[in-house]
């Protein structure tokens, strides 16, 4: 005996409303996932914070320039213990992110977890801030929280163009993730041919 259900307007058996549960369980998991491997995520539950941090997190670059003609540090950390460079990140506000680079931001900082910036942004789309903490002087080998560097993230998350930034910079292609692989053999690993090709072509092997 099929038991069927009616939704909005159309009916629907027991089995194939597990099976558009599970999808949108499935989609739900695959979008949590792809916002984890980016390393930059908005925390969790927001408290309220410093005027200062809470004009990084606003992106109110107004209240910035008057913080920065009183005085006020721009290395500033938020209740969490991340600096406003990273805080700027977190909350996706680049004018302020870039705001606070240009105006003498510490770039070498860390946050709590032990991460760098260039290890946050590793495994992002946003090679153009990676390329302006690089011309900041920002060092590309540095390690982050996992004591592996950029250039190891950035192969693991398939990001062809950050990783030809980090090489265009001379980051260490025979630098290791904590198993021991290059940037190289995770490539291979996944079979990501334009990574690997990229990755010989500059000398690893």
């Amino acid at each position: 005996m099929t038991v069927r259900h009616e939704c909005g307007g159309v009916y629907l058996t027991f089995r194939q409303i597990l099976v558009s549960a599970f999808l949108a369980t499935l989609l739900v998991f695959a979008a949590s996932k792809s916002a984890s491997s980016s390393g930059i995520q908005q925390p969790s539950v927001v408290t309220p914070d410093t005027p200062f941090i809470e004009s990084v997190r606003d992106g109110d670059i107004d209240a910035l320039k008057a913080a920065l003609v009183r005085g006020e540090s721009l290395d500033s950390r938020d209740k969490l213990g991340s600096p406003a460079l990273f805080v700027a990140l977190q909350f996706g506000q680049e004018d302020a992110f870039k705001f606070l680079l240009e105006n003498g931001a510490r770039i070498k900082s860390k946050d709590k977890a032990g991460d760098t910036l260039l290890t946050l942004l590793a495994g992002t789309k946003m090679v153009h801030l990676s390329a302006a903490l690089l011309e900041k002087g920002a060092d590309p080998d540095r390690l982050g929280a996992d004591r592996e560097p950029a250039i190891i993230i950035a192969a693991r998350a398939g990001q062809a163009d950050m990783v030809r930034l980090l090489l265009d910079w001379d980051a260490d292609y025979e630098a290791t993730d904590l198993t021991g692989r290059t940037a190289l053999g995770i490539a291979e690993q996944r079979r990501d041919r334009v990574i690997a090709n990229m990755l010989r072509e500059a000398g690893a092997y």
